[in-house]
């Protein structure tokens, strides 16, 4: 018997960083997911001291193990039967994009299948956020609802015990074509970058209090400018959104210079994510009614880009004779 389980990555179109101080934000998932598969384990292998537990995966084992830990917890389970636990990518971890969110929801719901044989998405998501805290500190728990949920959503935290769910529908929005410029993986992870952005509220908060303000404003004009498909309204909305990042000083020197010429060739672009300033900033969210524009920067300054497909399904279980190609440690 096998379980294989897939959760889509995400992207910020509005509110990341914001959303920690209970402003919304706008998110989507995106057409890149993550894969697990569940099956019995050829051999015994131990993952730091769980007995029969084999990992194949080039992504983080840490974060896998505190999901299978935190499932664990949840059940009650004090040993799980020996298992194989495979695990393919096409989220690039630390990129902006919700590669922990959606490994974490894809291993919880992989396991809670094949073990429990039982399928709850709010359980899925409420032990997703558990161990989103472990990797950022102090989640807003946007990212995770997202991945569990899918398509184009509205998200605000009124508290810790309180937020604001709202899935938007589709159809009733004009998604243009949005493309994604790869500044380079940050070198802070994102709990440091909501740390700065936190210091600098408290050392600013008159000035932080302001900017947030305007990105609640810039995300409520970018949600109105996709209900009427006016494209001037979001570029304008987009460029509102990612002075306030700049501002908040998680925009790396990389990933500004690529902002500005976007800007000057009449289109609008932004990071996805809690950014980076050492290095790269994760990726960079762009739009520009000739999309080939885009792709010409990107080749002017040596990164990689392509469009992106926002919207779609959520944390789903695949098909029983979907054949996933395993990366090996």
């Amino acid at each position: 018997m096998s379980v294989t389980v897939s959760a889509p990555g995400k992207i910020y179109l509005l509110g990341e960083h914001s959303v920690v101080y209970g402003k919304p934000a706008l998110l989507a998932v995106i057409d890149r997911r993550i894969y697990v598969k569940c099956q019995s384990a050829s051999r015994r292998t131990n993952v730091k001291g769980q007995k029969g537990i084999k990992i194949i995966s080039s992504q983080n084992t840490y974060l896998i193990e505190r999901a299978i830990s935190v499932f664990q917890k949840y059940y009650a389970i004090r040993d799980i039967p020996p298992i194989e636990i495979s695990v393919i990518s096409e989220v690039p971890p630390g990129s902006g994009l919700g590669s922990s969110a959606a490994l974490s929801a894809a291993i919880i719901g992989a396991l809670m299948k094949y073990i429990k044989n039982e399928w709850d998405l709010k359980c899925i998501n409420d032990l997703v956020f558990e161990v989103e805290k472990t990797a950022h500190g102090h989640p807003s728990g946007a990212d995770n609802c997202a991945v569990i949920y899918g398509g184009l959503l509205w998200f605000r935290k009124e508290s810790e015990e309180l937020k604001l769910i709202s899935s938007l529908p589709q159809k009733s929005y004009k998604i243009p074509t949005f493309i994604l410029i790869d500044s380079g993986r940050p070198k802070e992870t994102t709990k440091k970058m909501v740390e700065a952005v936190a210091l600098l509220f408290q050392k600013k908060r008159k000035d932080m209090e302001a900017i947030m303000s305007s990105q609640e404003n810039g995300t409520k004009r970018l949600l109105l400018a996709l209900r009427d498909g006016n494209h001037k309204e979001i570029v304008n909305s987009i460029k509102i959104g990612s002075a306030n990042l700049q501002k908040m000083g998680v925009v790396g020197t990389n990933a500004l210079k690529i902002i500005r010429e976007v800007e000057r060739a009449g289109g609008a672009a932004k990071i996805s994510g809690a950014g980076g300033v050492k290095k790269g900033s994760g990726f960079i969210m762009c739009f520009h009614d000739k999309s080939d524009r885009i792709k010409r920067i990107a080749n002017k300054f040596g990164v990689s880009s392509s469009p992106v497909i926002l919207g779609g399904e959520g944390i789903r279980i695949e098909n029983e004779e979907k054949k996933i190609r395993l990366i090996k440690l």
